[in-house]
């Protein structure tokens, strides 16, 4: 078994260096067959930890440490603290079990702290770049909304793209990695914040243990990632800077869009205007990106998905529970495992690796995110919860579905005109909304009511071929196949 950062340095050897498959096994002492696997599979090994790592006993104490060390500063300094009194107080007063090395080691390295500085920096052409999230407010759909905001920003040309999300979790980190890539070209080295969607625990100095979804992904596209200090949002301060201009300049006043994708598509022609227009070194930014352009990297052939995944149990209400909401599946799929994959924007469910389902995704609490197609095979073997069913309470269709459901319940006995009516309903899964109601309305106009009445209208067949088969027995006649035509 190999971890997924040996993944990541057997693509590297393979893609980047063009090393053979004998020579990278002979050099990292595993077989092809693991080679050969890593080369073609970048997706997440299965790894247990037999023996848990250990944790950094001074962690938590660092802040206790830092404050007062910066008390200190304001008291005469020989009655300042030492690292043995530090080390006594954290003992007595917090609790602290570690040993008084690993505390002398800590203040050593507080106290040796270099000052806040700026180093004037010189970038190549497609040698980094740096990612960062933000957030703004814009008028969607008329009511004030909090978004967040993803920005990705090349060094050398600051050519950069900004993308509107409704949220900072890890598949919004991998959307906004798509999109840029795909619009700006693939840098060699990519510079974050200690994101949480990204690292899984900070180590000492840069050193980090990344989510292994995320190591998965980047391993896609063949790029190093740099992580700033904690508390030093300066070592990324092009990206922290173009947070607040972008703010002041695209999003004052606040613009007024229907929807996510529209907010992206002003935010794309923000970015190409301001890419003309903004100069560095004499140059707009964008004659330096089509400079640098050519060196950087093209999107692999085949794309990881912007998505993370869970396997859930779908309940006998036929709903799956994720994010907090509840969504809906085919009713054979009741009692089985199903996986999740959540996307920015949307929900699908899979089942043996085909998709049942998809949704469009929801950020809210306890809400139900019902396709009322998922139920109209229940509701046809179970026509009595009909009336209250939520899906059909819930789905907009036009008026004119109602009224024609009273007149085929007035037309045929008991539950069959509701069968019936469901029938039509039916329809919709594979017709469009507008064909449907168009072919309804026809009948309804031609006092026709019901599942037979609607099919030739919606078939399109030639008006003097329909006959009236409207005219039933109320409360006589219950099938169809009982109308007489004239």
């Amino acid at each position: 078994m190999i971890t997924v950062d040996q993944k990541e340095i057997i693509r590297r050897e393979y893609f980047l260096h063009r090393k053979s498959m004998r020579e990278i096994a002979r050099e990292l002492h595993h077989g092809r067959a693991v080679i050969r696997k890593a080369i073609y599979d970048p997706g997440i090994p299965v790894y247990k930890r037999r023996v848990p790592a250990p944790k950094r006993t001074i962690g938590p104490f660092v802040e206790v440490i830092q404050q007062w060390l910066q008390e200190d500063k304001q008291r005469p300094t020989k009655q300042r603290h030492t690292a043995k009194r530090i080390y006594e107080r954290l003992r007595e007063e917090y609790g602290y079990q570690g040993s008084d090395r690993t505390v002398r080691r800590e203040v050593r390295r507080l106290k040796g702290a270099i000052p806040d500085s700026h180093v004037p920096q010189t970038y190549q052409p497609a040698d980094g770049g740096t990612f960062d999230f933000g957030e703004a407010y814009v008028l969607m759909g008329g009511r004030e909304t909090k978004v967040h905001l993803g920005f990705l920003r090349l060094d050398y040309s600051s050519k950069y793209l900004v993308v509107a999300l409704p949220s900072e979790r890890q598949e919004a980190l991998f959307e906004c990695h798509l999109r840029g890539f795909a619009y700006l070209g693939v840098p060699r080295r990519m510079r974050y914040d200690n994101l949480k969607p990204a690292v899984h625990k900070i180590l000492t100095g840069k050193n980090r243990q990344e989510q292994a979804a995320w190591v998965a992904f980047r391993s896609h596209f063949l790029f190093d990632s740099e992580y700033v200090t904690p508390g030093r949002g300066q070592e990324k301060g092009g990206v922290e800077n173009l947070i607040g201009y972008v703010r002041r300049n695209f999003l004052v006043p606040l613009p007024e869009v229907q929807d996510f994708a529209e907010l992206n598509a002003y935010l794309l022609d923000c970015c190409e205007r301001d890419a003309r227009q903004r100069q560095r070194f004499g140059r707009t930014v964008q004659e330096l990106w089509q400079e640098e352009r050519t060196s950087l990297g093209r999107m692999p052939a085949k794309l990881p998905s912007a998505c993370v995944s869970q396997v859930a149990k779908v309940n006998r209400r036929q709903q799956v529970r994720f994010g907090g909401n509840w969504y809906s599946v085919p009713p054979e799929y009741v009692g089985r495992l199903v996986t999740v994959h959540a996307y920015v924007f949307k929900v699908i469910m899979a089942y043996q690796d085909r998709g049942i389902a998809s949704h469009v995704r929801s950020y809210g609490r306890e809400e139900e995110v019902l396709d009322p197609h998922h139920y109209l095979p229940v509701l046809l073997w179970k026509p009595g919860a009909f009336a209250r069913a939520t899906p059909i309470l819930k789905w907009p269709l036009p008026a004119v579905y109602e009224v024609y459901h009273r007149q085929v319940q007035k037309r045929q006995e008991g539950s069959l005109g509701t069968r019936d009516y469901i029938r039509i309903l039916m329809l919709l899964k594979d017709h469009a909304l507008q064909k449907v109601t168009a072919a309804v309305e026809q009948a309804a106009g031609l006092n026709l009511y019901g599942y037979e009445a609607v099919i030739p209208f919606l078939r399109g067949e030639p008006r003097q071929n329909l006959g009236t088969v409207s005219r039933v027995w109320p409360n006589r006649v219950g099938h169809f196949d009982r109308l007489v035509c004239q």
